[in-house]
């Protein structure tokens, strides 16, 4: 964390290096490479404080500022490019927990894991199973001992149903 924090220029740590290189061996980065890409950075930026230029104040704008330079700055860049996209990934995988933890009560804990999976499935893709048309569901699911593989019809598009997982089914 301390690596993407050192790469957010309002950050009291811009471009720490020893912050930096934290997040660059997690990232199998170049050190030498990345210690001039450095060191190059703070120059540039520094004269341009110097001459009154806009410096940059945000991470993205960080980002958008190396882009121009990405062949020169190739470490840096990837660096600014995986801590702007990094805690949106996190994120995702945060919700799916919470969404676990609320599936998984004191009363489902004997579930098997399968299911479970199943219904944190459909409880993360909420708004898709709330697209079904459930009463063709219920109609083809009283029709037929199994649905693997079968398609159901949606409001809006089609999805596979293989054992409570949704699937984009092929054209």
């Amino acid at each position: 964390m301390k690596g993407i924090q050192a790469l957010n220029p309002s950050s009291s740590n811009f471009l720490d290096e020893e912050s930096i290189v934290l997040l660059a061996k997690a990232y199998d980065a170049d050190m030498e490479d990345l210690k001039h890409e450095l060191h190059q950075t703070r120059r540039i930026l520094s004269r341009k404080k110097s001459d009154g230029q806009k410096v940059p104040v945000t991470l993205m704008e960080f980002t958008r500022f190396l882009e121009p330079f990405k062949e020169v700055f190739f470490e840096l860049f990837r660096l600014t490019k995986i801590a702007v996209v990094l805690p949106v990934s996190s994120a995702s995988c945060e919700r799916s927990f919470s969404t676990l933890k609320l599936v998984k009560t004191h009363l489902r804990s004997t579930m098997s894991d399968s299911r479970l999976s199943n219904l944190a499935v459909l409880s993360i893709e909420s708004e898709r199973s709330k697209a079904l048309d459930m009463d063709a569901f219920i109609k083809r699911f009283s029709a037929q001992p199994t649905l693997k593989n079968e398609e159901i019809t949606t409001n809006t598009n089609k999805a596979c149903f293989i054992d409570v997982k949704f699937h984009t089914c092929p054209s």
